[in-house]
């Protein structure tokens, strides 16, 4: 899975305005200041219009925000448990894993449960 890179897009974003004051750029996208002031302390994350008349303007591809996420859900969760709670966890998503290419193998005839 893919996700947005805030932080780059952030950053890149007020480096892009540079010393333009914030009304007139919000302006050259075609936005509020208040959503440009949003968007670029990354309290809100740009719909795909913005996102791409800023790649124009910049030259950057859309493609340069998005990074394959390294975090799920499960990845969040650990980040507030203790060290003995993960173990546990990272061994029930081994079971887990394996269960699920041993039914794939099942499904395509290549692995006999039975």
């Amino acid at each position: 899975m893919r996700e947005f890179n805030k932080k780059k897009f952030c950053d890149d974003l007020i480096s892009l305005r540079g010393k333009t004051s914030q009304n007139d750029f919000a302006n050259k996208l075609g936005l509020k200041r208040p959503t440009l002031s949003l968007i670029e302390t990354g309290k809100q994350i740009p719909t795909f219009e913005i996102l791409s008349k800023v790649c124009d303007m910049s030259g950057k591809s859309v493609d340069d925000y998005f990074c394959d996420s390294l975090t799920d859900g499960l990845v969040y969760l650990m980040g507030s448990l203790d060290a003995n709670d993960k173990s546990k966890i990272e061994t029930m998503i081994d079971h887990i894993r394996i269960k699920e290419k041993y039914r794939l193998l099942a499904k395509r005839g290549v692995y006999d449960i039975g």
